[in-house]
């Protein structure tokens, strides 16, 4: 080990050159002294990860002592040791989304930065194995302070979701060290932190015939040409799921049909789900191509390469209706209008079974999940044939 004589005594040479103070435990890295040309005694804590040479610097001598070194070293090896920071576990859990294909991986990315990421970046630089419930409850209760309500119940499930994903990786005999990054991880710290269940009770708002024409004709003159359409999309398919229908790229769109990647099953059973269009659907996509032919997205946002967030969505109809109080029974959000669809569908005289379809629902009886491969195309697109022509001449909702 060095000491303060020996620290002192040495001398600049004609070129930069390092000293060891001392080799320390396998894998938790040293303290070493770099002598500048210039005469400059710089401390470092050096480590190698994956063959490659990590060095973080302390700080200079003599205003950092040697002693003040050598603690600030092995607390920057404690560190090390406890694994990457909770920033870099988002982002790998992020990743695994997209690899899995599944639709919403976009939005899990928008919300860990607009919610935990950039409002907290010092627990953002945690390493995750530090992170405590305490974190968390910090996160989701300035949410709660800022007005979000259901959607920190959300944001607190892709947290949960982003540490189990960490502890597979270190914890599955399959999946340890297929990944150079460790979290050395030993408990999910979100599991202490409670859900809000009143803000959890299920949906039961649908718009009758009535409110669904206003909506339809409120929309040109009050939201964008591209919300507007998206509205009128969603409507016109039967009530797709948007963040699903967001993430399919023109090359999905066909003359007759749409391709949705079905991402609400697990692992392994996601499925594309082929989505007939009918007239009004199809007039939705030719008044966007005036604006949006170009774009890799027909329902293109403020980034002409991005599709339009689900959240810009939400909000949008969400100012519509608050504009706008006085034309409906009562508030109404994005989500209802896919339960709205659903409902009236049945009101148009289509099956249970054909929506179901229609909308993307999973059957889990063994026939449907393992036997029947039959793509029910035919009786989808007949089925929202009908569905337009009701909208259109007997509940006249479009005018």
């Amino acid at each position: 080990m060095l000491t303060d004589k020996q620290l002192r005594a040495m001398k600049a040479g004609p070129s930069d050159y390092t000293i060891s103070d001392s080799k320390g435990s396998r894998g938790d890295g040293a303290l070493y002294v770099k002598v500048k040309t210039t005469g400059v005694k710089e401390f470092y804590h050096v480590r190698f990860v994956n063959q490659k040479k990590r060095r973080k610097k302390l700080g200079n001598w003599p205003a950092l002592s040697l002693a003040d070194a050598r603690q600030l070293c092995n607390a920057a090896s404690e560190q090390d040791l406890s694994g990457a920071s909770l920033s870099v576990l988002l982002d790998s859990y992020v990743a695994k989304l997209k690899e899995e294909g599944a639709a919403s991986h976009d939005d899990v990315k928008w919300s860990f930065k607009k919610y935990v990421t950039e409002p907290h970046p010092e627990v953002a630089k945690l390493p995750a194995s530090l992170v405590e419930p305490g974190h968390i409850r910090d996160i989701l209760s300035k949410m709660i302070q800022a007005g979000v309500t259901t959607f920190t119940n959300r944001v607190r499930a892709r947290l949960h979701a982003a540490f189990q994903h960490g502890l597979n990786q270190e914890n599955n005999p399959r999946e340890y060290l297929k990944d150079a990054v460790q979290f050395g991880l030993k408990h999910n710290p979100v599991t202490g932190v409670p859900v809000q269940k009143d803000w959890e009770r299920s949906g039961e708002r649908a718009l009758s015939v009535k409110e669904l024409g206003v909506l339809w004709n409120l929309l040109p003159e009050e939201l964008s040409l591209v919300t507007s359409e998206l509205i009128k999309f969603l409507i016109a398919t039967g009530g797709q799921r948007p963040t699903q229908l967001l993430s399919s790229d023109r090359s999905m769109y066909h003359k007759d049909h749409v391709l949705i990647r079905d991402a609400k099953g697990k692992v392994g059973e996601r499925t594309v789900h082929t989505v007939p269009l009918n007239a009004l659907a199809l007039g939705c996509l030719e008044r966007l191509s005036m604006i949006t032919a170009e774009n890799k997205y027909p329902f293109s946002g403020k980034d002409l390469t991005e599709s339009i967030h689900t959240n810009s969505l939400s909000r949008a109809v969400s100012k519509l209706y608050s504009r706008h109080k006085s034309d409906f029974a009562g508030p109404f959000t994005l989500r209802d209008i896919r339960r709205t669809c659903k409902t009236l569908m049945g009101v148009a005289g289509i099956s249970k079974e054909i929506r179901d379809r229609i909308q993307g629902h999973a059957f889990s009886d063994v026939s449907s999940k393992h036997y029947d491969r039959y793509d029910y195309f035919k009786e989808k697109q007949a089925a929202l044939n009908a569905w337009a022509a009701w909208l259109v001449g007997e509940a006249k909702v479009i005018s």
